[in-house]
């Protein structure tokens, strides 16, 4: 199976070199069927950097966001031009492990329809701590996992993978962070099957996270609430 690692960027120039060496040099060294599509949200040079890269590489796919930019508009931008049968949104800041990319697919091939991460659950690595943006990230988290009666206890946490078939049924609509989440919850609830494995985090060396946890904590819970309560969300 073929797997379409999905990659945004917003104003990444110290990353987006880094990140998409590293990711292409180790899923090489692994001989995984894979391609890297790079969605840039930047002003700062990180389209050139990208750029550069797809030219280089047959198996490297870099597009534009969307105007205005979102997190979630750049994730449904990059499911809609991959061509892998597995879809794992993945950081641009290397926050996320590739090892754990390696456990998503191996999942996915062994008949799992969706793949969560957890940075919560017993067995998962955060280096540099989670801090206070941890804390908060936990008990939205539990909220959502009571709501849902769910075994994922990291469900806003956008690093998953998914059959394509996921998520040609469910047509993500979120256009922030919520994109992730909402996914998710709309295939546990439409009875795909999935399981929650512990990942490893860590915090970015370089520059700064554009995700406010305070900030965008209220649209999660929001959307999560619709998903559970509606039948037209």
């Amino acid at each position: 199976m073929k797997t379409s690692l999905i990659i945004p960027f917003k104003d990444e120039v110290l990353y987006a070199g880094i990140t998409m060496r590293n990711a292409y040099a180790y899923l090489c060294k692994r001989k995984i069927d894979f391609e890297l599509v790079a969605v840039d949200d930047s002003t700062d040079g990180t389209w050139e950097i990208l750029q550069s890269f797809e030219e280089t590489y047959q198996n490297i796919v870099a597009v534009r966001g969307g105007n205005p930019p979102g997190y979630g508009k750049a994730l449904r931008k990059g499911f809609s031009v991959a061509t892998g049968d597995i879809l794992i949104p993945f950081n641009g800041d290397l926050s996320d492990s590739l090892d754990d990319v390696i456990a998503y697919v191996q999942l996915i091939e062994d008949g799992y329809d969706m793949v969560f991460g957890s940075r919560f659950m017993t067995g998962a690595n955060a280096i540099n701590s989670l801090g206070m943006k941890g804390f908060i990230s936990r008990l939205g988290n539990a909220f959502i996992q009571l709501l849902f009666c769910t075994n994922c206890s990291d469900i806003t946490n956008s690093f998953k993978a998914y059959r394509r078939i996921v998520l040609e049924d469910i047509k993500p609509i979120a256009t922030g962070y919520d994109i992730g989440m909402e996914i998710a919850l709309q295939g546990i609830l439409s009875k795909y099957k999935y399981t929650t494995i512990p990942t490893t985090w860590m915090a970015r060396k370089y520059g700064q996270s554009k995700m406010s946890v305070v900030k965008i904590l209220p649209s999660y819970l929001l959307t999560a609430l619709k998903i559970r309560f509606s039948k037209t969300f």
